[in-house]
């Protein structure tokens, strides 16, 4: 044993020597070493934690608040690589060749000054000292109030109060308030201030926390104007607090975004005009007005309001609001009001044409269309006028009525009116064609109106013959044919058919019996109804009854005479 040991003894007294060494010599490098993979791997994070608003807002202006955790990297003069170093617990940041530097608690601007002046005080040869904020920390930020889990939530200096809050849980009382979120910034508060700060936002009492206390949260405005003043970054230390509504406000009519909107106090007009993102295009300047009760909260008043100069951003005009004011603004009546009338069809240049109402025939428009074409069916042709708004829809109340009756139940009254206003043809204007375009008879050129559409029909030079027929379909329309010719044409009566045959007349759809009509028209229909089914001994044993009735009454009549 005793001969081992000094073998031993000199077997590692080199490697020992090795480690001592050098290591006096590369006691800086030792701290700004850093393995190669994890530079690539920090960027990537980096990239992927900061956006461009938060950099412009946070980092290249200075505003950052360094604490304990922040992560920079620091490149001294004289020395090859950079080195890594962390805010530590105390707030100091190990500068090499420097020493520690206190920075925690001071904004990033500071904090770069005051590592400049140490440098400068510690090394006297030219060059100045580069720090750079490369992994800011994460710190714990208390969200309190009417979110899903009240409590502490861990943040970044590089997200928005909105990102925080989404931490808590998506689903909030209806009653959270989404535009009086309140923040509350004990960073460099004394800590009764803080506490006292706490409590009265919590009892929402904000209108006593004056200056840089806390900083309102408007996430409705946030969303529709992207101002970074209503949706800040969070800082170490701030406080959240979520509270109630206090109200509501609504914007009506012409505004691009009619709805109820949570009031806050100290809103104004233009702050509820921002919400509707403004008025529409077809509004009326000169007819807004802002509904309110009055004290008692039961009578409602009219208020003038000067929408151009809310607009225009001028103080008088900008009236402050109150819980449950509207803002009503008109639309122009006339406004981009239809000016064109349609026509479809067998014109050769069929579509849209504007019409002066009160001027413009139907003779001007057809000729604007270019005439009509070969195969036009005038006899067919008709103008429908629509009504000038969908609100001008007509309900008539009869005939809603007696759609409720059973067949059975109905007067005859009430079937000639069913069948009257079924058969109606809502706004088709009565208008021949043939009488107007052939034979120049004038009373016919109507004046149209906006909205009026003309309808030209191709010739349907068939008759169709359906029902009932051996063969029903198309036949060819041939102006010397009766019914009897066509119902031949299509193979006769069908083994079922009844005698009953009717036809429907394409111009009006009028249904009449075929020996009423003289002329058969193009585009008419032949209608073979088929023969009801009938049960002989049901109608043998009604008949049997009914004799037996009226004998009875005969023997009863004779024997009463006798």
């Amino acid at each position: 044993m005793k001969k081992i040991l000094p073998i031993l003894l000199l077997a590692l007294l080199p490697r020992w020597a090795g480690a001592a060494g050098p290591q006096e010599d590369e006691k800086q490098t030792i701290v700004i070493q850093q393995a190669p993979e994890e530079k690539p791997k920090l960027a990537e994070q980096m990239s992927e934690m900061i956006g461009m608003e938060a950099y412009r807002e946070v980092m290249a202006s200075g505003q950052y608040l360094v604490g304990p955790g922040d992560q920079f990297l620091v490149h001294v003069p004289g020395l090859e690589e950079p080195a890594e170093s962390k805010v530590l617990a105390e707030g100091g940041l190990f500068i090499p060749r420097v020493g520690v530097v206190r920075v925690g608690g001071m904004r990033l601007r500071d904090a770069h000054r005051a590592i400049q002046e140490a440098y400068r005080g510690a090394v006297r040869v030219g060059g100045e000292v580069q720090a750079e904020l490369i992994a800011p920390r994460s710190f714990p930020v208390p969200v309190v109030g009417l979110v899903q889990t009240p409590g502490l939530v861990q943040s970044r200096g590089v997200e928005r109060v909105s990102e925080v809050l989404i931490r808590t849980g998506e689903a909030r009382p209806a009653t959270a308030s989404r535009r009086n979120i309140r923040v509350i910034k004990t960073a460099f508060m004394d800590p009764a201030v803080a506490s006292r700060a706490r409590t009265l936002a919590r009892a929402g009492q904000y209108e006593a926390l004056a200056g840089q206390v806390s900083q309102r949260v408007d996430l409705d405005l946030y969303e529709v104007t992207g101002e970074s003043r209503y949706n800040p970054f969070v800082e170490d230390g701030d406080i959240i607090v979520v509270g109630a509504q206090q109200g509501i406000v609504m914007a009506r009519e012409a505004v691009q975004r009619p709805a109820v909107y949570e009031y806050v106090p100290g809103d104004r007009l233009s702050d509820l005009l921002t919400l509707a993102l403004g008025p529409t295009p077809n509004h009326d300047p000169a007819n807004a007005k802002l509904f309110r009760y009055v004290k008692d909260t039961n009578k409602r008043v009219e208020l003038p309001v000067d929408l151009e100069k809310v607009l225009a951003g001028e103080d008088g005009a900008d009236l402050p609001l109150q819980a449950d004011d509207w803002l009503v603004i008109r639309l122009l009546p006339t406004y981009h009001r239809r000016g064109e009338a349609r026509i479809v069809g067998e014109v050769k240049y069929p579509g849209y044409y504007v019409v002066e109402k009160g001027k413009t025939t139907l003779r001007e428009i057809i000729e604007r269309a270019g005439s009509f074409t070969d195969d036009a069916a005038l006899a067919e042709a008709r103008v429908v006028r629509q009504k000038q708004s969908q609100q001008e829809e007509d309900i008539d109340p009869e005939f809603e009525r007696i759609r409720t009756i059973p067949v059975s139940d109905r007067s005859e009254e009430d079937n000639q009116y069913f069948i009257m206003k079924s058969r109606e043809r809502k706004g088709q204007m009565v208008v021949d064609f043939i009488a107007l375009f052939d034979r120049s008879d004038e009373s016919q050129n109507i004046q149209l109106l906006p909205g009026d559409a003309i309808v030209v029909p191709a010739q349907q030079r068939v008759v169709v013959v359906s029902g009932q027929a051996a063969h029903p379909g198309s036949v060819i329309y041939d102006s010397s044919y009766t019914v009897a010719d066509y119902i031949l044409r299509a193979g006769g009566l069908g083994w079922r058919a009844s005698k009953d045959v009717l036809v429907i007349k394409a111009r009006t759809g009028e249904i009449k019996r075929a020996r009423e009509v003289k002329q058969v028209e193009p585009g008419d229909r032949i209608w073979i109804k088929e023969k009801p089914e009938r049960d002989y001994w049901a109608l043998f044993t009604q008949t049997m009854g009914v004799i037996g009735q009226v004998s009875t009454l005969v023997l009863l009549y004779a024997t009463l005479t006798n």
